[in-house]
């Protein structure tokens, strides 16, 4: 499905262990992201859902740069009072957030505006020693349009979140660690080896249990302890009717590497007869 599409702002690999590492390609503008290509973003993500042959993605950035946000040279042709030219970025970081499959923002660079959102939209982050994360809209007129208001407070805190906006703060690759936004920091050349080590770690457990913790993680906030528990408790009960939970039982057991896609597959050929 995905392998037979071309990109013209990304470039796209898809591995044969089912990592998809996806990459922003306008190097003229240090792959910041016209609307054409946030289109082209989403149409990936939400294909990769539906795409079997992904079960991991990965998004960087080509030639030293992640995604220097939005392409303010088409702002001017923008109708201010249609908020619709929003869509697409909002989009996608609904289907990075909500997508069953994990995302790993493996940050090589500036990742500012829209590109610092897009890391934040991401389930995981590893950057390099050059990673910068910044959100200059407000020296422009304008305000973070893809969640950054939201989701970034939750990560370092009111205070800390008011000064990279409103003082322009900009959080540089070990310090992104520090204040728990990204879980580690390698030198550039090494940025591509640790994220796919990343993503194979992720790659070993449960596709339906890494999408139900997802839902989970991400409602915690807005919601209180005993809602929370109750919806663990019922996702807990669901699971074990699945054949994952049995395959992961029995593989721990048999002291064997589970195959979950595997079952998963036997399951999915079932239903279909």
């Amino acid at each position: 499905m995905l392998k037979e599409m071309k990109f013209e702002h990304f470039l796209m690999e898809i591995r044969e262990d089912g990592i998809a590492i996806f990459a922003a390609h306008r190097p003229k503008v240090k792959n910041a992201l016209s609307m054409a290509a946030w289109a082209e973003l989403a149409l990936f993500l939400e294909t990769a859902q539906r795409d079997d042959d992904v079960r991991v993605i990965i998004f960087t950035g080509s030639e030293g740069s992640f995604v220097a946000g939005m392409d303010i040279s088409e702002i001017g042709r923008t109708n201010p009072y249609d908020a619709s030219f929003l869509g697409a970025s909002q989009k996608v970081g609904a289907l990075l957030e909500r997508g069953a499959k994990p995302v790993i923002a493996a940050v090589n660079g500036p990742a500012f505006g829209g590109g610092f959102e897009i890391a934040l939209a991401c389930d995981l982050r590893i950057v390099s020693e050059t990673a910068m994360f910044a959100l200059p809209e407000l020296g422009i007129g304008a305000i973070p349009a893809l969640g950054g208001t939201q989701r970034l407070c939750k990560f370092i805190g009111v205070g800390r979140a008011k000064e990279v906006l409103l003082a322009d703060k900009r959080i540089k690759g070990q310090e992104a660690v520090d204040l728990g936004l990204a879980t580690k920091c390698v030198p550039d050349d090494q940025l591509m080896e640790e994220a796919v080590k990343l993503a194979k770690r992720v790659l070993a457990k449960s596709p339906t249990s890494i999408a139900l913790a997802k839902v989970l993680v991400d409602s915690a906030f807005s919601l209180n302890d005993s809602v929370g528990a109750l919806l663990e408790n019922l996702g807990a009960s669901a699971l074990q009717l699945l054949p994952e939970m049995a395959e992961g039982s029995t593989s721990f057991m048999q002291k064997r590497a589970p195959d979950f896609w595997g079952v998963r597959a036997t399951a999915a050929e079932k239903y279909k007869k």
